[in-house]
């Protein structure tokens, strides 16, 4: 068993743990294959501490980003051809290490399994992308997706309902519990300490264009106005090429804290110190802060811009959800959100914590061993070779 992403973060480092004990337990053995120990898109830092799962990085200490296609696609396969494994999974077709496992496929008796957690919202793409998607995934045997709620999109891309798992997009829910936990039994002297508010609405995530900053800083400042003496704070958690943009937005209003690029155990503390969690993405193929957030307990504000949104979020029990863009309907759930008790905001809190119970560690590991069962699929036919061969994916920022 093989399994490829672009660069392993902490939560691809629990699943990859997760499903190792799973697989051992049946006899299998699995292998981890990191294209790169860098990249230039997440600000995490570079683990130091060694894995212990079985681990190859095709570029250690080299970003994903100073590679080419080419480069990548050529790396991945050479691997794959070392292993000779039964089953790979590996990221969608716009990747070339993606790629690389599409053609390994060609070439062997392997099986491949397709991660992904794209839906209609968020491709873009024109007919012909989406034609040739189609045709790769013809020699592909089965798709891992986040949930039902992206079904309907993949069944149109070419993936029959039994070759559609769910599950991959889950973070150590038991990790974020805890550390929330640990902050919330000192929380006077945690605030005190990182210089926090009292009561805080909270953003964590990259600043791009698309997580929809704008939208929530001037949604921010309406409840603000509205609220008076007795409105709660904005934490923004990140950084990224937008930051400037949204400080400007932000020079003049009160009660928004950035708190720069926080990761590991000190992002819990933020996350348990909140008394609710904002996301409010235009467009986000599923949005692992909202796991993150709910695993912490805390109710949620989510756009229904992000795909979480639809399987995570029930409405008025564990928090709301907003048309992605909208400032004013915003505004309004900050406003509603805030004017409850705390024991209101514990109860929607543990409500959280359920719903996210059904989509853990074990639920990823469940979606592993199900693909085992999944058999190869006929043969594509000679235009899906030629576009699995042809294409090699690309290398961009996000």
């Amino acid at each position: 068993m093989v399994i490829i992403w672009q660069r392993f973060l902490p939560y691809h480092r629990a699943r990859i743990r997760q499903a190792q004990l799973r697989l051992a337990t049946l006899g299998h053995r699995l292998t981890a294959i990191e294209v790169a120990s860098q990249d230039a898109t997440y600000g995490f830092h570079q683990e130091t501490s060694p894995d212990d799962f079985a681990h190859i990085c095709c570029f250690p200490d080299s970003s994903y980003n100073d590679h080419t296609t080419t480069e990548i696609h050529l790396a991945v396969r050479q691997v794959l051809v070392q292993l000779q494994p039964d089953v790979i999974f590996a990221p969608a077709t716009p990747f070339p290490e993606g790629m690389a496992a599409d053609v390994h496929r060609l070439t062997s008796n392997c099986r491949r399994i397709m991660m992904d957690d794209a839906w209609e919202h968020t491709d873009q793409r024109g007919w012909l992308t989406i034609a040739i998607k189609r045709l790769i995934h013809r020699n592909i045997d089965g798709v891992f997706i986040p949930a039902p709620s992206h079904l309907a999109y993949y069944v149109t891309m070419g993936f029959p309902r039994e070759r559609v798992l769910y599950g991959v997009d889950v973070v150590d829910n038991e990790y974020y519990r805890r550390h929330a936990d640990t902050a919330r039994t000192s929380a006077e002297a945690m605030r005190t300490e990182r210089g926090l508010p009292e009561k805080y609405f909270l953003f964590v995530g990259r600043f791009l264009p698309r997580k929809g900053l704008e939208a929530l800083v001037s949604a921010y400042s309406r409840y603000r106005t509205q609220a008076g003496v007795a409105a709660w704070s904005l934490v923004l958690v990140g950084g990224g090429p937008h930051l400037e943009q949204v400080q400007a937005m932000t020079q003049n209003e009160l009660g928004i804290k950035f708190a720069g690029i926080i990761t590991g155990t000190e992002i819990c503390y933020y996350y348990g110190l909140a008394q609710s969690l904002v996301v409010p993405s235009v467009l986000d193929p599923w949005g692992l802060v909202v796991n993150e957030g709910m695993a912490a307990a805390l109710p949620v504000l989510v756009s229904r811009g992000c795909g979480a949104a639809e399987t995570l979020v029930k409405e008025g029990e564990n928090g709301w959800t907003f048309a992605p863009g909208n400032k004013d309907e915003l505004a309004v759930l900050m406003t509603r959100i805030s004017e409850l008790t705390d024991s209101d905001l514990r109860e929607m809190g543990k409500k959280s914590q359920t719903i996210i119970a059904n989509w853990s560690l074990e639920r990823f590991a469940d979606g592993i061993v199900e693909a085992l069962n999944l058999p190869r699929r006929e043969p594509g036919g000679m235009l899906a070779d030629m576009a699995t061969k042809i294409w090699k994916g690309r290398v961009s920022i996000n």
